[in-house]
């Protein structure tokens, strides 16, 4: 049975040319749709690389299968480091529909934290504050982190930079507290969270112009801290 299988060794794809990095990114583009273009996510590849990188590293993992002669990847995860706020950001996780159920899922999220960590620590910048990552508001996979007391959903409305302001409700920020063991931030602090993963992780290099990123601000004003989402988390608990 898959569950029996050993959990194989998840690898850090450095090299945009490598077919591995191409059948990992069609692999998250298959698993989850809502995915950037594979030349973006090379081109981020490119850049690492070769030291053009702004604002951090983007890495790329994938657990390849050892049957398949073509390298098609298990699973794959990307993120990046936000050196702007000391953070990682977990973009995208995906598992190969045959093979769910075997914990790779949380096994490759866990190198790819620990990718971060590498990163924060050989910049000089001690060890990880925290993870934070965008996820649909009702998968198992937040539910899951939720259960498990890993992160919170953050208490205010997040846009990604394609989503209009129909998708409200649809997607969640959620925090993992790493050196950094608050929970609740002041609300200056989580909109620089938000202004460092559209910068970073989206290459919006204003986001002010965006009108979504402006009615996050607007949610955010006259707050003083911005903690879990209290209905949020009672629904993905229950």
């Amino acid at each position: 049975m898959p569950a029996e299988l050993p959990t194989p060794r998840a690898v850090e794809v450095k090299d945009e040319r490598s077919p591995l990095a191409r059948h990992a990114i069609t692999l998250m583009q298959e698993a989850i749709g809502d995915v950037h273009p594979a030349s973006y996510l090379l081109g981020e590849l490119r850049d690492t690389r070769q030291g053009r990188a702004q604002g951090g590293g983007y890495h790329l993992l994938a657990l390849p299968d050892p049957e398949a002669p073509g390298g098609e990847p298990l699973a794959a995860a990307a993120g990046a480091y936000l050196e702007a706020v000391h953070a990682g950001f977990v973009s995208y996780l995906a598992v190969r529909e045959d093979q769910r159920g075997r914990g790779l899922g949380r096994s490759l999220r866990e190198q790819l934290v620990d990718t971060f960590r590498a990163q924060a620590r050989d910049a000089g910048a001690g060890e990880l504050a925290r993870v934070l990552g965008e996820v649909q508001q009702d998968s198992a996979w937040l539910r899951l982190l939720v259960r498990e007391g890993r992160v919170v959903p953050l208490d205010f409305p997040y846009f990604h930079p394609w989503m209009s302001r129909r998708g409200e409700g649809y997607y969640a920020l959620y925090l993992e507290p790493l050196a950094d063991r608050r929970t609740e931030l002041p609300a200056r602090e989580a909109a620089g969270l938000v202004e460092a993963v559209w910068r970073r992780a989206y290459r919006i290099r204003d986001p002010v112009h965006w009108e979504t990123y402006r009615y996050m601000l607007r949610r955010l004003e006259g707050r003083t801290t911005v903690g879990p989402d209290p209905a949020l988390l009672r629904a993905l608990s229950s």
